[in-house]
């Protein structure tokens, strides 16, 4: 289990103030942004959501979308952001998030894979083509330490089409806060 880990000191190679062109190619004429986990984590409590990669039926169609929508419910509970980080560059992260119309999950890209790797996460899916990418978990994070983990069953290196989709879902996160609220109030 991974709670009450200190998450790892890691800077993130991120873009901003990219414009779209209109023909579909690539966004330009922004510049590159570095950010630390303090900057993401320091002196707040958030979910994270890590998955392997964007542009994917899983992750497109169910995750990502779903935990922005649900983003008012997460501050409800007390969570002060969202974010979704995945083993992809920045540039590809933009676009993940124009394409699906993301309002409110702020996207963290990992395109080396170094902060996976330290969370312990880094997993090899050549099958798939993809190489080295994030097994799906979730975690509550409070001033960067994890005070919840949810990671998805059959954790493996082995490159099979296993995905599995549960426990790090938005709805099993927000049960989960739920649930602790009610105990914190008996």
């Amino acid at each position: 289990m991974k709670r009450d880990l200190k998450i790892p000191n890691v800077t993130f190679r991120t873009r901003e103030g990219d414009e779209v062109e209109t023909d579909g190619g690539c966004a330009i004429g922004g510049q590159w942004v570095n950010k630390t986990t303090d900057d993401y984590f320091k002196g707040k409590r958030v979910v994270i959501f890590s998955l392997p990669g964007a542009f994917t039926p899983t992750c497109s169609g169910e995750e990502l979308p779903s935990y922005d929508r649900m983003y008012q419910e997460f501050k409800d509970k007390g969570i002060d952001d969202v974010y979704c980080v995945s083993v992809n560059d920045a540039f590809v992260m933009n676009a993940w998030a124009r394409d699906l119309e993301i309002k409110n999950v702020k996207m963290i890209p990992d395109g080396c894979g170094t902060f996976t790797r330290s969370m312990g996460m880094l997993v090899n899916k050549p099958k798939q083509g993809f190489g080295m990418r994030s097994w799906r978990y979730s975690a509550i994070i409070n001033d960067g330490v994890v005070e919840e983990f949810f990671e998805e069953p059959g954790f493996n290196n082995e490159s099979n089409d296993e995905d599995p989709y549960t426990v790090s879902s938005p709805e099993y996160v927000l049960q989960f806060l739920k649930s602790e609220e009610i105990a914190k109030s008996v």
